[in-house]
């Protein structure tokens, strides 16, 4: 009897496991690259999202409040807040927005109370500093300054002006 040779070498089966272990570090480098790239979206997503709402907050408040002569920015803590009034019955309130140890803080007091302390207000989003500005009668001009330190500015139209 003549026996056959397998025709099997030893580098066929060489070339598989290379051929696994190609494809194995190619799916590692291609997961590795996926993760980088969804952590840098989180990370600007999250730069953006304080800002974002922060501005939205604002603003949306002032055009809640947009009543002739009931929006305006005044002194309050030793800086500038806005100043949203309401008239509740026969009382006068206002809604004070501001910062304080690096919050965007909102206090609801009477406005005939004689003190107010800047830490009674609720937190309402981490930011590094608020500023507002009255330009002219009848727009705001509002600077936020992210925890990271990024500035941005919006400026906001009051509708109802105070027409004397």
């Amino acid at each position: 009897m003549i026996q056959e040779k397998s025709g099997k070498h030893i580098i066929d089966g060489v070339f598989v496991i290379c051929l696994m272990l190609l494809f194995l570090i190619s799916a590692l480098t291609v997961i590795a690259i996926g993760a980088s790239i969804y952590k840098k979206n989180v990370e600007t997503t999250g730069e953006n999202y304080s800002q974002r709402v922060s501005f939205a907050y604002v603003t949306e408040k002032v055009r809640q409040a947009d009543q002739k002569g009931l929006v305006f920015v005044d002194q309050r803590f030793g800086e500038n807040a806005l100043i949203l009034q309401q008239k509740v019955g026969e009382t006068l309130y206002d809604t004070i927005i501001y910062d304080y140890e690096g919050y965007l803080c909102e206090l609801f007091v009477r406005d005939d109370l004689g003190t107010v302390y800047p830490n009674s207000g609720q937190k309402i989003l981490q930011v590094g500093s608020f500023d507002i500005e009255e330009i002219t009668d009848g727009l705001l001009s509002a600077t936020i300054t992210d925890k990271d330190g990024c500035v941005d500015s919006v400026y906001i139209a009051v509708k109802s002006r105070n027409e004397n």
